[in-house]
């Protein structure tokens, strides 16, 4: 009897844990035979731009919006007040699913609800690290939710340390399965575009970016360690590829000012459809992130053979570089991200060695290596925990 699952994701925002979702969903679409049903939990118009790409999947329901009715809900006590919310979505009441699987953190909350109508086993794919569950998503891990939950994916060994370390989360329920991306199907290096053209016009040194701008991706660390390779006369050009919202902007902008940078230094290109067409046009990644538990965008640079320098004890990317694709420096030491920047720049033969080595490395983050390992927890978990346990 095929297996039906709940595949819950928290958005379809164009970001790193839901393209995963994305990928992993379309990988057991051709690979498996499950039934599934994907639930989107937030469709504002902000975070909905895979919307389209999920429905081409396979069906999708929308979770409703409980905004106005929060002051009531939250005066009300335990399953009573959950039993009120006549706009749960039928599907999620009229079918019975052997499995829920949550992309992030930020889709727990749906859990309690979901439960009064599903009684199986649960996985939570937790993609954030220390600072963001403790920043947004504070009680996600309390015994409010933790109850439910069978099984935790981790995408790298830090995000398991975290669990254990700061949630108690118990060792023997967490499985470390590292972020992955479809190899195979990327884009190759082989050829420029005019995007990539346009960057390198002046066969400048192009160190790159890219994530929403904001702290915890180190955007303002990204600014000053342009201002420092500047002011040592070497010539580098800085790009950032990511939304930056008009509040951040107004800040970048201070900023850039008063540290003498202009657009012939550093680039902000916004959202963009083909990131990339931008990547290929880097000579490096930077990844300036103060956490970021194994991001999606080192992974498609490397494909791409692109050497990576990120900092230590900042996510799990440090797992992947220390393995010969790019530089690991201290901890927000801007000084030392630089200097790795203007190293790689002055030694070619090093930065196409380290940009080789990379692109070797990312194929043991194939989406054909990985996704079969989560499939494997979901059949375990069926047979292990029946309904109603």
């Amino acid at each position: 009897m095929k297996k039906n699952i709940l595949f819950v994701s928290h958005d379809a925002s164009r970001t790193g844990a839901p393209i995963v979702f994305k990928n992993f969903i379309t990988w057991v679409a051709k690979n498996t035979e499950f039934d599934y049903t994907i639930l989107l939990k937030n469709t504002d118009s902000n975070r909905n731009a895979l919307e389209i790409e999920f429905i081409t999947i396979g069906p999708v329901i929308k979770w409703p919006s409980y905004r106005g009715k929060k002051t009531l809900i939250g005066k009300l006590g335990s399953k009573i007040r959950y039993k009120l919310l006549k706009d749960v979505p039928g599907g999620l009441k009229r079918q019975k699913f052997d499995l829920i699987y949550l992309n992030t953190v930020d889709s727990v909350d749906v859990l309690p609800i979901i439960r009064l109508y599903q009684q199986c086993p649960v996985i939570l794919h937790v993609h954030e690290g220390e600072y963001s569950i403790k920043a947004h998503y504070s009680h996600a891990l309390s015994a409010q939710y933790t109850q439910y939950i069978n099984k935790y994916i981790v995408v790298s060994e830090s995000t398991r340390d975290n669990l254990i370390q700061n949630f108690d989360i118990p060792a023997e329920k967490i499985e470390l399965v590292n972020a992955f991306v479809p190899v195979k199907s990327l884009p190759l290096a082989a050829i420029l575009t005019q995007t990539g053209i346009q960057l390198r016009s002046n066969s400048e040194f192009v160190a790159g970016g890219s994530g929403t701008a904001d702290w915890r991706k180190g955007i303002d660390l990204f600014i000053q360690i342009a201002t420092i390779i500047k002011r040592s006369g070497q010539k580098v050009k800085f790009v950032w590829v990511g939304s930056v919202e008009k509040h951040v902007q107004i800040q970048l902008d201070y900023e850039l000012k008063r540290m003498g940078l202009t657009s012939a230094d550093i680039i902000f290109t916004g959202s963009v459809p083909n990131p990339h067409d931008y990547f290929n046009a880097f000579d490096v990644f930077v990844l300036t992130s103060r956490e970021d538990p194994f991001p999606l965008v080192c992974l498609e640079a490397a494909s791409l053979g692109k050497p990576v320098i990120c900092f230590a004890d900042a996510g799990g990317m440090p797992e992947m570089v220390n393995k010969g694709g790019g530089i690991v420096v201290p901890y927000g030491d801007t000084q030392a991200m630089a200097d790795a920047i203007v190293r790689l720049k002055n030694n070619s033969e090093l930065l196409i060695h380290l940009g080789e080595e990379a692109k070797k490395i990312v194929q043991q983050y194939d989406i054909d290596l990985q996704a079969p390992r989560i499939v494997d927890i979901i059949n375990q978990l069926t047979i292990e925990v029946k309904p109603h346990q």
